[in-house]
């Protein structure tokens, strides 16, 4: 099976997408061990610290040294991000991007970017004109509305789900430990939906296309 599914998951300085800046990116394909994850330089820096605020320096570990000796520009970072979805895209159909709290958070912040780098001076590169094939292929999927498919009175918080499900998240609120519990969860709640609506164990995992049918996307 490979349905293209790729998951991935944002740090950020703040959680208003239109006013925050990305620091953290991670995207691992479904069924894969490998992936891609960076820090990234914000382009807007703070007033009392460079780039990292104590409170998101609290929440993820990322301090603005870590940002100053580690970290990448965006469009950098988003060029690496589409070649690694370019060199495991399987060639045909669509390309599910995945992300818990997507339609309001990560997938705000990756079109900003996607916005951010064909309005700059990389417009015309062969670089671009490859991966604008690949973007316009994205389908997105958020993993909150498919949990409250499956449980549509509980928490769909991503912690509240792992802690429900048993999944353990030994890095969480950065990119790559979200990640790898987002695709847990993604399973399980895939499984448990193809369960209740009588389909074979992996119907929804193989069938992403009906799952945002189902939600409405």
């Amino acid at each position: 099976m490979d349905q293209n599914l790729f998951f991935i998951d944002f740090e950020t300085t703040g959680l208003n997408p239109y006013h925050n800046e990305p620091i953290e990116i991670a995207v691992q394909k479904y069924n894969n061990k490998n992936y891609y994850q960076t820090l990234i330089i914000p382009s807007i820096n703070g007033v009392h610290y460079k780039y990292i605020s104590p409170k998101i320096n609290q929440i993820t570990g990322i301090t603005d040294h870590d940002i100053e000796k580690k970290a990448i520009q965006k469009n950098e970072a988003l060029i690496n991000l589409c070649k690694y979805i370019h060199e495991n895209y399987t060639g045909e159909g669509d390309i599910y991007i995945i992300a818990h709290n997507g339609l309001t958070f990560d997938f705000l912040f990756l079109k900003k970017m996607i916005k951010e780098y064909y309005h700059s001076n990389h417009r015309k590169t062969r670089n671009n004109l490859l991966y604008l094939d690949i973007i316009q292929k994205f389908k997105y999927i958020d993993t909150v509305l498919l949990a409250k498919l499956l449980i549509p009175d509980s928490n769909v918080n991503q912690p509240s789900l792992c802690k429900r499900f048993n999944i353990y998240n030994n890095s969480e609120h950065r990119s790559l430990g979200d990640v790898n519990a987002l695709i847990q969860l993604y399973t399980t709640i895939c499984e448990q939906l193809s369960y209740i609506h009588n389909h074979e164990k992996d119907f929804y995992l193989k069938n992403p296309s009906t799952i945002i049918k189902e939600l409405f996307i």
